[in-house]
């Protein structure tokens, strides 16, 4: 993907230049049992326009469900968000990313991406035309005619990309989306990512595991513990960046020891959080 041809500027949604804010939000779910648990407590937090803000903490802290409230897929017990001045859901304003891919086997890897756009009015030339430019940004046109069955998991898990960015969202929400790539396969895309972001800078939320992750394509670290943030931590790293020249950069190694001490501090302090939590 490294390789794909410039493309044309996007046109942005009606959302364009608004952040996303969570105002006092909190989310409890009730488990087989019927206990109550509190996901996310009384979060308060902006994201800014065209800012990449990477969620991580141990297993269970709120993470993913922060970010299933900000695409709609939730609604929050108390507190209000809002992307913009109006208050999230699924559609074309945001695009959301998975960890399991979630594409359809039946449709070819044109198919799986333009179903985000059917619905939306658009005749077949335009659709058509809107799909073959967004395969090439992520360097697979030439396979728009396969089957997710015959791609590999990187190539998979560009195909999910493309199809959250061919709405043209200011908003790109990702859940955990490189986890189950081999190390590799999970650095090419981070730096897949990071170019297609650089190029047209819609607001990122993105949920990960892994601090080095988190550092390399943030601009801000927010920590949570507990369904809390605990920290949010600016990263002055220099851009553009890659995964071979970001790590040589002195902070770098102080940023990774500050967070990856505090997400050990916090495991420690509830280790059966790392194996049953809540996201």
């Amino acid at each position: 993907m490294s390789d794909h041809p410039p493309v044309p500027e996007m046109v942005h949604s009606s959302t364009r230049g608004r952040a996303i804010r969570f105002a006092k939000v909190s989310k409890d779910f009730t488990t087989g049992n019927g206990r109550r648990i509190s996901a996310v407590r009384q979060v308060d937090l902006e994201i800014a326009e065209q800012q990449f803000v990477a969620l991580i903490g141990p297993s269970g802290c709120g993470k993913s469900t922060l970010l299933r409230l900000a695409d709609g897929l939730l609604e929050p017990d108390m507190g209000q968000i809002k992307l913009g001045d109006t208050s999230p859901r699924p559609g074309p304003a945001t695009g959301m990313v998975f960890q399991n891919f979630r594409l359809i086997p039946w449709r070819s890897i044109a198919g799986n991406v333009g179903f985000a756009l059917e619905g939306q009015g658009l005749d077949t030339a335009e659709l058509n035309q809107r799909v073959r430019m967004q395969l090439e940004q992520v360097g697979l046109a030439q396979w728009a005619n396969h089957y997710p069955a015959q791609l590999s998991g990187g190539m998979r898990q560009r195909v999910a990309l493309a199809r959250a960015l061919i709405g043209r969202p200011d908003v790109l929400l990702m859940d955990e989306p490189f986890a189950s790539l081999d190390a590799q396969t999970r650095e090419l895309m981070q730096d897949d990512l990071l170019a297609l972001w650089e190029h047209h800078r819609p607001t990122v939320l993105f949920v990960t595991h892994s601090v080095d992750e988190a550092l390399l394509l943030a601009d801000r670290v927010i920590v949570m513990g507990g369904g809390a943030v605990l920290e949010d931590l600016t990263i002055d790293l220099p851009r553009p960046r890659r995964s071979t020249d970001a790590r040589r950069v002195a902070e770098y190694g102080r940023l990774r020891e500050h967070l990856w001490s505090r997400i050990r501090d916090l495991v420690l302090a509830d280790p059966a959080s790392a194996f049953f939590g809540r996201r």
